[in-house]
């Protein structure tokens, strides 16, 4: 093996097994939330809220977001897996967006279940949770076209 096949070799495995090992984050992480949501969906009584299909119907698309972040990163991780690609980045950032976007729809419900008749302080909340969701996908893509240059 020459010198430049072993550069070549150096830079791409160890970079290639950290991405796999936080896909693997991800979908494990993805799955236990989902799993959350659903148990969630199953156990709360939506008769009791005065808005009830509100915080069901975003239950049901927190749990469509997750589904779609597992699927995304279990794509990408066999992708990476069965072939090792220089840039496998719009998977993963595809499958962090998807799980962000999860996350944020299911820290929507939470007022809504504790604080049913605190409209004020649900668009409050709101507010805040999309300003810092806004800031945090800024610096997910500095941080990304920083390490692509």
């Amino acid at each position: 093996m020459g010198t430049e096949n072993l550069r070549t070799y150096n830079k791409i495995e160890p970079s290639s097994c950290f991405i796999k090992d936080r896909m693997i984050q991800v979908i494990g992480f993805a799955a236990l939330l989902l799993w959350f949501v659903v148990y969630a969906i199953q156990t709360i009584d939506f008769n009791e809220y005065e808005s009830g299909s509100l915080i069901k119907v975003i239950l049901f698309l927190a749990a469509f977001c997750f589904t779609v972040s597992i699927l995304l990163g279990t794509w990408t991780h066999y992708k990476i897996k069965r072939v090792y690609s220089n840039d496998p980045s719009t998977g993963i950032m595809n499958a962090f967006k998807w799980l962000a976007f999860g996350i944020f729809v299911l820290m929507i419900s939470i007022p809504q279940i504790f604080f049913p008749e605190s409209d004020r302080f649900f668009g409050i909340y709101l507010i805040v949770l999309t300003y810092v969701g806004k800031h945090v996908m800024e610096k997910i893509s500095k941080n990304l076209e920083g390490s692509k240059s």
